[in-house]
């Protein structure tokens, strides 16, 4: 706010002395916005739009010097990205001594703005006339402008105005809850009930929250939606009694209720069904933060109007069956759960089998809100002789509940969808493919041979107090080593899925540089995918695992790369892996991208103008009605055979079944079947093989 104020002023400086003029160089500054929509009173979640409209220097439709336009309506190409919960933010370019005046836009798309979709009015800063807007005056260098909140109040406001005190020695925590579904369900009178407060965790929030009283109240946001069902309030939590990334559990309360009081279970992830959140270091820093909003005891409101879609999910177990830990064969399936809930059997989706494209796949109804995050996984469901050490089936080590898969894709944590209002949708496929895999390993992530894998962790962090709040590293009589965490890799090579006996190799620091190192000799086969964390101590002390949690970052994700993807999509992989150094961190680990297994490595000779790899592109139109046309490439002469297939595998229609010499080539699809009768609405996969390629896209037929 400081840099804001002395631009601020140096423009209007400027400005009295009749000076302001554009800059006669063409240098740019880049200017970060950032604002907080925690005091929008609407239920703007982060699948909405929020967008920056206004004018530079004066002139409404502005071309920014990035190329993007300024408006102050729907045109503005000022969009923000959402950057967790409630914050939002977005750089732009500008030449120095710009001025911009601008307020806040937010919808729920950029047709469909909230209740309040504009901004109320802005108090003029530093007595620039700004016309209760925003104003920002670019200076020579690159900007941060300090967090602004979104004014929802419906009164006027200062540009750098906060829902709550800014305070020296706490943590200030905010905290919203939508009522609108259990007022609707006569489980509360606003009138009659109340008021809400938050309870929980005395011990991390310095007594501030407790589980015995409620000590944090929350006040009625009156002009919000459906009539007043928000309700938010601050906990101020001493800074010194807060343990950086410690977790404080809490849940909703309605006082004075002769119904509900307490929300039930809320959280899948937590072991109690908490709410959760954690005081990260860079919250700690800020000194405040805002829990995004949620739904009292999750219970939507009927005016939130939920849409009914079919929702296709597909998987692939190729990788799992490559590694001998899955064959269908023998019973073994595969589910999905969380979607409808975490309750195992109950919830269990079950998936069907499609031979002819080699994975499993369902089509759910679903009814949900549009926007509202679908979480889910996929689990393995061995068949009970995978357990019997007598049958012929039995798999060492496996437990029946080992069948959670960890996908890398979503850091090991949950994976999830945006549910949109469509008639049919389905979740987007891992790592560029269009389905997704078991635990995000693709079926040509898998190797026969043996594979020496070398481990390398830099273990300075540990012994430092600012970064390790356990009992710190010492050298000289702590062993390090790296525990395979929820990893079947480790089960495959006989060590247990998680825990202590799933540490797979000690490490050692041979010249005193702190990093430790060590190699983990996996016996073919095996799969690409190293899901891990790093475990210190000795048998005396015990051991202290950094990691953990249910979220992206649970867990340290390497991989190891192969020699070449040649071009039919098979790989070729090394018999040594000497994975990069990666610092010991407390929370948070790091995750590595995987190696790009879509793209062949290298090409035999030069061959200009034609494909050197063999692809499958998605369809165009998609949907469409009733034609759509289809791409592919041949990088080589080959039998070639392009069919279309049902959701239950079955086969449609043959478009292409011949011998094409390498090019691009397009193929028409009419919506026909074999016979040439128009086929009905649905979802239908196109499935191309040519030589040992094989590559499967969907389709979406709408009329």
């Amino acid at each position: 706010m400081d840099k804001f104020r002395v631009l601020a002023a140096s423009a209007m400086v400027l400005l009295f002395c009749g000076m302001l003029a554009v800059p006669a160089t063409s240098q740019t500054v880049n200017v970060t916005f950032t604002v907080n929509t925690s005091t929008n009173p609407d239920t703007l979640g982060e699948n909405g739009v929020v967008q920056i409209r206004g004018a530079l220097n004066g002139q409404t439709g502005a071309v920014l010097p990035g190329g993007k336009t300024i408006d102050w309506n729907s045109a503005s190409e000022l969009i923000m990205d959402n950057t967790g919960g409630d914050y939002w933010q977005l750089t732009v370019e500008l030449t120095p001594d710009d001025t911009l005046k601008y307020k806040y836009w937010a919808g729920f798309s950029l047709e469909t703005g909230t209740q309040s979709d504009w901004e109320s009015g802005i108090n003029n800063t530093n007595g620039i006339e700004a016309d209760n807007n925003r104003v920002f005056i670019a200076g020579a260098s690159d900007t941060t402008i300090d967090l602004e909140y979104f004014n929802g109040t419906g009164q006027q406001q200062d540009q750098f105005w906060r829902p709550f005190e800014t305070k020296a020695d706490s943590v200030a925590i905010y905290f919203r809850v939508n009522l609108g579904g259990v007022t609707e369900a006569g489980k509360f009178d606003p009138t009659v009930n109340g008021p809400v407060g938050v309870r929980g965790n005395d011990q991390t929030s310095g007594g501030v929250i407790d589980w015995g009283a409620t000590k944090v109240l929350l006040s009625r946001e009156e002009t919000s939606v459906n009539e007043g069902s928000f309700w938010s309030g601050v906990a101020y939590v001493p800074k010194d009694s807060v343990t950086t990334d410690s977790k404080q559990s809490y849940k909703f309360f309605i006082e004075n209720n002769g119904g509900i009081d307490w929300e039930g279970s809320v959280n899948p992830d937590d072991v109690d069904g908490n709410r959760t959140f954690f005081y990260s270091a860079p919250m700690v820093a800020r000194m405040d933060t805002t829990l995004h909003w949620v739904y009292f005891d999750n219970e939507f409101p009927v005016g939130m109007n939920p849409v009914e879609s079919q929702v296709t999910f597909r998987a692939s177990t190729e990788a799992l069956e490559g590694i001998g830990l899955f064959d269908r064969g023998v019973g073994d399936e595969i589910k999905v759960i969380g979607a409808k809930g975490w309750d195992r059997p109950n919830d269990f989706i079950d998936m069907t089998f499609i031979p002819a494209l080699q994975e499993w796949a369902t089509t759910e109804p679903f009814t949900v809100i549009p926007g509202s995050d679908v979480f889910y996984k996929y689990f393995v469901v061995w068949d009970s002789s995978r357990v019997d050490s007598t049958s012929p089936n039995f798999i060492p080590g496996l437990t029946l509940d080992d069948g959670w898969e960890e996908p890398s894709a979503a850091g090991g944590g949950n994976r999830s969808f945006a549910f949109q209002n469509a008639a049919t949708q389905s979740p987007s496929g891992d790592f560029g493919f269009d389905r997704q895999f078991y635990a995000s390993v693709p079926q040509n992530a898998w190797f026969a041979n043996d594979v020496a894998v070398t481990f390398n962790v830099n273990m300075a962090n540990a012994m430092d107090m600012t970064q390790n709040t356990n009992p710190l590293f010492n050298p000289a009589t702590d062993e390090v080593w790296i525990q395979m965490d929820g990893s079947l890799l480790a089960l495959q090579q006989g060590f247990a899925v998680g825990g202590e006996d799933a540490r797979v190799v000690q490490l050692t620091d041979t010249d005193g540089d702190m990093v430790y190192s060590g190699t983990w000799q996996i016996t073919g086969p095996g799969w690409y995918q190293l899901g891990f964390q790093v475990a210190y101590g000795n048998a005396t002390s015990g051991f202290i695992t950094n990691g953990g949690g249910f979220d992206f970052g649970r867990r340290y994700y390497q991989f190891i790369k192969p020699t070449n993807v040649n071009q039919d999509g098979s790989t070729t992989w090394p018999t040594e892996e000497n994975l990069n150094v990666v610092d010991w961190v407390e929370t948070n680990l790091p995750v590595e991208a995987p190696p790009d297994l879509t793209q062949a490595t290298s090409v035999s000779g030069p061959r200009e103008n034609l494909p050197n790899t063999f692809a499958l592109n998605a369809n165009y139109p998609n949907p469409f009605n009733p034609t759509t046309n289809i791409e592919y490439s041949i990088a080589s002469s080959s039998e070639v055979k392009i069919q279309v297939f049902n959701l239950v595998g079955q086969l449609v229609n043959t478009l292409v079944n011949e011998t094409q010499k390498a090019g691009r080539y397009l193929v028409t699809w009419n919506g026909n079947n074999a016979r040439g009768q128009s086929v009905s609405s649905g979802v239908y996969f196109i499935k191309m093989k040519a030589g040992d390629f094989n590559r499967v896209r969907k389709m979406t037929l709408l009329k």
